[in-house]
């Protein structure tokens, strides 16, 4: 014989509460993938852009000028380096006449904004406002490998190699951008 007894209060609260814990559950990992997304949309924002700048700078840095006028960075000089650091012992910016025959600076600020100086205006590359939880620990410099090199002029024989190190933490995770580049003799290219 069959008895249909109903469902009662306990069995309906047992399910009840299961189906609840099961939402809940589905929500909270909905909710954390969304923000463990949001924050890797915004760390991988900040390396692109720290990416552009790099290779901006390089692409500049590679196309240098020896200045013939001695108004920057100084007469018979390719590179100076500036924003000399005594704490570190590095320099934290570098000046230059890139091939448009313009005088740039690259340089760390003392309000920790990666600035560049172009046509005597200001304009910040990176800066700690743009970003949450990001910080630059330095930028680096270097000539030919040697720290405390400040300057190089056309009468090296050499060719000059430019180190540039960028150190920033994001999210309490340290990132090191590092690249190296050699000036381009455009004397020789149209020979």
């Amino acid at each position: 014989m069959y008895s249909n007894k109903g469902v009662t209060i306990v069995e309906l609260l047992v399910v009840l509460s299961i189906f609840v814990f099961v939402i809940v559950t589905a929500v909270s990992i909905f909710v954390s993938t969304t923000q463990q997304q949001k924050s890797i949309l915004k760390e991988q924002e900040l390396l692109n852009q720290v990416s552009y700048v790099i290779e901006y700078m390089s692409r500049r840095i590679r196309m240098t000028l020896t200045d013939a006028n001695g108004v920057c960075p100084g007469f018979g000089y390719d590179y100076l380096l500036t924003n000399y650091d005594s704490v570190s012992g590095f320099y934290q910016g570098i000046k230059f006449i890139s091939d448009d025959n313009n005088c740039y600076e690259f340089f760390l600020d003392t309000d920790g904004i990666f600035k560049m100086r172009f046509q005597n205006n200001l304009y910040s590359l990176l800066s700690p406002s743009q970003f949450d939880n990001f910080t630059i620990k330095y930028v680096r410099f270097i000539i030919n490998g040697d720290k405390i090199i400040g300057s190089n002029s056309a009468s090296n024989p050499l060719g000059p190699r430019i180190t540039t190190s960028l150190d920033f933490l994001i999210s309490q995770k340290e990132k090191v951008f590092q690249t190296t580049v050699s000036r381009r003799n455009l004397m020789r290219l149209f020979q």
